[in-house]
């Protein structure tokens, strides 16, 4: 049974591919993400993948605008990430944190043997920081043995006026470091 889990946050076609958080340039991190995901295939290790799925009325469009809804190209897993879909634990989110997802919960209830959660994927400022912190502060709070990595070269986030591409993600990652997450 493996404690060790990897967890593949919001990639996505809407942060890559098309939408109005897309940023083609963070495509450079989907080969980083395919070599962990096959290798934690290989290990016979848990492959969790969260997706934006908003509803049209999802809270979090106050603060971004509407994207990723439900059922929509959007939503989808970039094509490179496809042939591994069989192998990979499908979490739908309808907002920026996977960790409260319904299917997240089951899984962290279902799996407590899980003591390392590796993190890759978008938005490293967003999603991928939310999850990380709250993930790190559950574990705390419970005194479980948990540890959380995020892995440098394997996230990223979009590029926009009003979010700097560079200084969100190297910000995110100095966050994530000195609350005890790993960054590898």
């Amino acid at each position: 049974m493996s404690t060790h889990a990897l967890v593949v946050i919001d990639v996505i076609n809407g942060f890559i591919v098309e939408g109005p958080l897309a940023d083609p340039s963070i495509a450079r991190i989907i080969p980083p993400i395919q070599t962990e995901i096959e290798a934690a295939i290989k290990r016979q290790e848990p492959v969790l993948t969260f997706r934006d799925a908003h509803d049209e009325h999802a809270a979090e469009f106050d603060a971004y605008p509407p994207h990723c809804l439900k059922g929509t190209i959007e939503s989808q897993l970039v094509d490179e990430l496809l042939p591994y879909a069989d192998h990979m634990i499908d979490i739908e989110k309808n907002t920026t944190n996977g960790f409260f997802a319904e299917g997240f919960q089951r899984f962290l209830k279902d799996h407590p043997e899980i003591t390392t959660y590796t993190c890759v994927g978008c938005c490293t400022d967003i999603c991928v920081l939310q999850f990380a912190e709250t993930m790190k502060t559950y574990a705390q709070t419970h005194k479980l043995p948990i540890t959380v990595q995020v892995i440098e070269k394997a996230v990223d986030t979009f590029d926009l006026p009003n979010h700097p591409k560079a200084s969100f993600h190297d910000h995110a990652l100095r966050m994530m470091q000195a609350a005890g997450i790993q960054i590898l």
